[in-house]
């Protein structure tokens, strides 16, 4: 990840990545999650220290580590660790050239990282190394072309390719989930899985899941629009309606939305 990275580093930012970690806990991060009382885990590309902290709620006792390339992002998390009274190792550095011994930990994590890289193959030989015999990794990444709401909307439509084109162009990729697996296996991991979990929410009177994932969303992408006029050359006014399209699904008795978070997991080979 590079200055290019295409959400900053404010500390508006910073306290939205915790709030992000909030939402998903329940939704996605602790249904699948079960780590060893004493284990190591490391989170690469850590950012704020958000998903380490929300493991520490089920897990307070783990020896917790991470590494991000940015400075303002290690320093948050040193502050938000500290606070939550955690055992933690944070250190500023690339995701590719892990500054960690061979066989160091049990349990390796990227959530959200890969989609804002160039190519996963050297973060995931790093992950691999650092891992202990047997020890299990975690990817979590989002397919943002697998974002649609009904009803459907032209200027939405331009809204979500533009979304994804912007990605690729701070060398990223929109849909790096569809390759998680094949791109563990070629890493050398065993026992890979990629799962697509879909999340499909419509208008209820039962609950507001529907509600809560379109602010959710739009925590993030609404700061998108001035990348997306001054780096693609979109039209602002295409964008800005699109995005009013989106905020107003929740509103209508028809409305629906639909979105694909790849879950990928798999073993370093025993020795």
């Amino acid at each position: 990840m590079s200055e290019a990275y295409i959400h900053g580093y404010d500390p508006e930012e910073q306290q939205r990545l915790v709030k992000q970690a909030e939402y998903w806990r329940d939704r996605l991060f602790f249904p699948s999650l079960e780590l060893a009382p004493n284990a190591k885990i490391l989170d690469i590309g850590c950012g704020v220290g958000a998903v380490l902290g929300i493991i520490s709620q089920k897990y307070p006792d783990l020896t917790f580590a991470g590494i991000d390339l940015q400075p303002r992002q290690i320093a948050f998390a040193t502050q938000y660790l500290t606070e939550l009274g955690l055992n933690f190792d944070l250190r500023n550095g690339d995701a590719y050239d892990l500054s960690w011994a061979d066989n160091t930990f049990d349990f390796a994590l990227t959530v959200w990282l890969l989609e804002h890289v160039p190519e996963t193959a050297g973060i995931l030989q790093e992950a691999l190394r650092v891992l202990k015999p047997e020890g299990q990794i975690c990817l979590l990444e989002t397919d943002y072309q697998s974002l649609l709401i009904h009803p459907p909307h032209p200027d939405f439509d331009y809204f979500q390719k533009a979304l994804c084109e912007l990605f690729f162009v701070a060398n990223g990729n929109a849909y790096v989930g569809r390759s998680l697996g094949a791109d563990l296996v070629q890493a050398g991991f065993t026992e890979v899985k990629n799962e697509a979990i879909a999340l499909h929410h419509w208008q209820t009177p039962e609950n507001d899941e529907l509600g809560a994932l379109v602010n959710h969303l739009d925590t993030w992408i609404k700061l998108m629009i001035p990348q997306m006029v001054e780096k693609l050359g979109k039209d602002g006014d295409r964008l800005e309606n699109g995005l009013e399209h989106f905020r107003n699904v929740p509103n209508n008795p028809l409305g629906s939305i639909t979105l694909n978070i790849y879950r990928a997991t798999a073993t370093k080979p025993a020795e």
